[in-house]
């Protein structure tokens, strides 16, 4: 009876410790999310789970800010390109089913790609980005032009079918859209159901992800966010896109509720079989090491140590979203925010950060300072407070690619010499990114200066020499 009691006792203690430390864990990220969220950074929702169970998830700012209406927990968002992993799934059970090979071409499938470049890239090929099919962003007016028109399923093929290949398919690495609006197209004719509807009845019904859908503009979708971008002292409304172009790449909307069940599904096999999985989660080409819908790297969660991880962004239109899965331990992070842009790998490393037991120490982004600085100070000024940031490490710390969003969104704006002031501080303090040489090209572009646009756009294509944005550029530019 005594032994029973201790037993009894130790087991009690034992749930009490971890309950203690799970909530401790907790706490910590709620710290940081509130932190992010009081920086500026995030509005949207968040879930973080561990041992294949939530451990934290909430919500934070508003889902729409004409009528205040605050985010939930089950608010719906557009995740952009987190829509791949889901077509990639949706893709393969076509192969476990036997209506699709992974080494049939697009012109097995597509009659209309005979004698097109792309006719011989294989099903394993656009599923990887090694198909050579190159990305909408080699076509200039593709925003906004292209983006905000309607096209039926054959009309859009005919945007990019004619194009070039970057490569031969099979040997080299370039992330297509294109390439994956193409899988989309194979998966609705082989099995003659549209892709919303076949996604809904062979992943989103079969694992309740009943708040998940695939979207179109004339639709009203209850719970649906609105998405916003950040600007220059407050928020826009984000720009309008028709979603007949992003089918199987990027119009997919859903919650981290219905996420973290898609990551269960794929932990406990219950969509793929063990074999194409693993398949899946094999890194592809370095660096980029995608496999089939994900890239997978390890995660450094210290200095010295690192475990296997899944990850994939989403971008579109006043909407971010970002999912980082470690397999060993069923443990996933997933963000869906609705103001972008936002330092999304910051965010979600740090979270896992926690998550391992590591302390984070969050520091004030300078982006979101100079955001400010700008409008009241200038330009000229608000860099001269950019230098002096860069010193104080202590407290502030600087992502690239927010800096270059910025320049880029004075280049939207058409407030050029800003742009280009903003540009050039970018280019001597990033001058090892291919992103903010282009983006200096643009700018030098809009104002004139071919020469300098030249010469931006060749000094992306020596750190990226698959630059397709720099390759067609310059190529107009030397033409």
């Amino acid at each position: 009876m005594i032994m029973r009691t201790k037993f009894v006792i130790l087991i009690a203690c034992m749930n009490c410790c971890f309950s203690v430390f799970s909530q401790s864990k907790a706490n910590k990220l709620a710290t940081i999310m509130r932190a992010y969220h009081d920086y500026n950074m995030f509005d949207g929702a968040v879930l973080v789970a561990e041992n294949g169970k939530i451990i934290y998830k909430r919500a934070f700012g508003l889902a729409n800010r004409e009528w205040n209406i605050p985010n939930r927990t089950d608010t719906k968002f557009m995740i952009g390109s987190v829509s791949k992993p889901l077509t990639a799934v949706l893709a393969l059970i076509q192969v476990q089913k036997g209506l699709l090979s992974l080494d049939k071409t697009i012109s097995d499938y597509l009659p209309v790609f005979k004698n097109k470049p792309a006719a011989n890239v294989t099903i394993r090929q656009l599923l990887s980005h090694t198909s050579g099919i190159p990305n909408y962003d080699i076509m200039r007016d593709f925003f906004p032009k292209v983006s905000r028109q309607y096209y039926s399923r054959e009309d859009y093929l005919k945007v990019f079918m004619d194009s070039a290949l970057a490569f031969s398919p099979g040997s080299g690495y370039a992330y297509s859209s294109w390439g994956y609006f193409t899988l989309g197209y194979i998966l609705e004719t082989v099995t003659h159901k549209t892709y919303a509807r076949l996604m809904a009845d062979d992943i989103f019904k079969k694992i309740g992800m009943n708040n998940s859908g695939s979207y179109y503009h004339t639709q009203v979708v209850a719970g649906r966010a609105s998405g916003y971008d950040y600007s220059f002292g407050g928020y826009n409304s984000a720009d309008f896109r028709d979603q007949s172009n992003t089918m199987g790449t990027g119009d997919i909307y859903s919650t981290v509720e219905d996420l973290f069940k898609f990551h269960m599904a794929l932990s406990d096999n219950s969509l793929l079989n063990k074999e194409l999985r693993d398949l899946m989660f094999s890194p592809g080409i370095a660096p980029a090491n995608y496999g089939f819908g994900w890239f997978n790297k390890q995660f450094n969660y210290s200095a010295t140590d690192s475990v296997a991880s899944n990850f994939h962004l989403g971008m579109t239109e006043g909407f971010i979203s970002f999912i980082r899965r470690i397999p060993s331990t069923k443990t996933m992070v997933v963000i869906l925010c609705n103001s972008s842009p936002t330092d999304f790998f910051s965010i979600t490393n740090n979270l896992l950060k926690a998550v391992h037991g590591q302390q984070v120490v969050l520091k004030e982004p300078v982006h979101k300072k100079m955001e400010g600085y700008i409008e009241k100070l200038g330009m000229r000024k608000a860099i001269d407070e950019y230098r002096k940031m860069k010193l104080d490490t202590a407290h502030f710390y600087i992502d690239w690619i927010s800096m270059d969003f910025l320049a880029r969104q004075l280049l939207d704006l058409k407030r050029y010499q800003e742009a280009e002031m903003l540009a050039e501080n970018n280019v001597v303090e990033f001058a090892d990114k291919d992103l903010v040489w282009v983006t200096m090209g643009n700018i030098c572009l809009a104002l004139n200066n071919k020469s300098e646009a030249i010469r931006a756009y060749k000094k992306a294509l020596a750190i990226s020499p698959g630059y397709e944005e720099a390759k067609n550029r310059l190529k107009e530019l030397e033409n």
